[in-house]
């Protein structure tokens, strides 16, 4: 099953968030940017298809900041919309 994945991205000090070869932003903070993301993910997702967030900084692997997937839910890689609010803008 394919997962529609939303890329939280830095480019020249502005935040965006990139689904296949759609590109939106910029966003203010890396806060914002993923914020839409997930809100755009949750639109998305589906049965068939699920959704995840994952923030992509130069230089590293991507880490998954939200996923659709029941089973990864609990797990600690992914996280609600509530948990990336309290997070404040550092993530």
């Amino acid at each position: 099953m394919v997962t529609n994945e939303f890329f939280v991205t830095s480019r020249v000090g502005k935040w965006y968030v990139d689904n296949g070869t759609d590109s939106h932003g910029p966003y203010l903070s890396r806060h914002d940017a993923t914020a839409d993301a997930i809100e755009a993910a949750e639109q998305v997702s589906g049965r068939k298809k699920p959704a995840a967030v994952l923030v992509k900084l130069p230089g590293s692997n991507a880490s998954l900041v939200w996923t659709s997937r029941r089973g990864l839910e609990s797990g600690p890689e992914a996280r609600t919309m509530e948990t990336v609010a309290e997070m404040g803008p550092e993530i």
